[in-house]
């Protein structure tokens, strides 16, 4: 157990920094947004609340929030800056072939450093829900909403604010679900970042090219190109809510497929693909050691 805790606590120990501030500074922002658009919004009484803003006061909500602020932009920036860290660090410096003197298996290598990297990004959504649930419950207790607008009834007890509004908050289990299909669009920004460290041996290049496809292609979601964008299949994933893509989360705006298997299938084969290329190209690499 010890020869595998090691090698992670290293991993973790030397991206701790870069992940605490680029979390510090994902929390500051989602919750900065919501509090904007909540005093916005509540001077034209429930009626103006999003009801995204009203789920954000109920802690299952604010996790189910923090999942979706990982999957857009925000996850993918933490994701290659993180990833070029902990994936090109060790190539860039030159440190790799000494590394595989004592783990000949780049597999083992490569899935050990995309484990940190997917930690450290679960740390980040934890974190990062925390804050925006103290932020909205603050910004409630400075200023409160207005009462509901006519004939809108409450439809369940779990949350004052979200009854008051008549909107059912999210539970526990579509948070879970939330943070579940993040995970793997996680995981598919983490191996699109490790091909690109994979390829570029440095640290800079790496975060640069794991970020770069994404958002270059951000543009084609308003065409009829968004079909082959990875835009257009992690909303159908993820499920973003269509009316606040954009508005409440550093995303676009053009809705996904309705087709969820489909967007499934897509994102598993890309990540499948990325990581088999990198391993691929690090199986490449030369090793201080004979037997590689």
């Amino acid at each position: 157990m010890t020869r595998i805790i090691a090698p992670l606590r290293a991993e973790v120990r030397l991206a701790a920094q870069p992940a605490a501030v680029l979390t510090v500074l994902i929390a500051a922002a989602a919750a900065a947004r919501a509090v904007f658009l909540y005093l916005e919004a509540v001077p034209r009484g429930t009626a103006g609340l999003d009801k995204g803003l009203i789920a954000l006061a109920t802690p299952a909500g604010a996790l189910q929030a923090a999942a979706w602020h990982h999957a857009s932009l925000l996850g993918l920036a933490f994701v290659a800056l993180v990833g070029g860290v902990v994936l090109a660090e060790g190539l860039e410096s030159g440190t790799w072939p000494l590394v595989r003197l004592y783990q000949t298996r780049v597999s083992l290598l490569v899935v050990r450093k995309l484990v940190v990297v997917l930690f450290l990004a679960a740390l980040s959504v934890v974190v990062t829900a925390v804050v925006l649930w103290v932020a909205v419950k603050v910004s409630h207790a400075v200023q409160p909403p207005g009462g509901p607008p006519p004939g809108l009834r409450p439809t369940t007890p779990a949350d004052p604010e979200a009854v008051e509004a008549g909107v059912a908050p999210p539970g526990w289990g579509d948070a879970m679900g939330a943070c579940a299909k993040t995970l793997l669009v996680l995981s598919f920004y983490a191996t699109l970042t490790a091909c690109a460290a994979a390829a570029a041996r440095a640290v800079i290049p790496a975060a640069v090219l794991g970020a770069g496809p994404v958002a270059a292609t951000l543009p084609l979601v308003t065409t009829d190109f968004r079909a082959w964008t990875p835009h257009y299949w992690i909303a159908s994933w993820t499920e973003f809510p269509e009316d606040a893509q954009w508005k409440l989360y550093w995303w676009s705006s053009t809705p996904g497929s309705p087709d969820t298997s489909t967007a499934l299938a897509v994102l598993s084969t890309a990540t499948a693909a990325l990581l088999t290329a990198t391993w691929l190209q690090l199986r490449a690499e030369r090793s201080l050691s004979p037997r590689a």
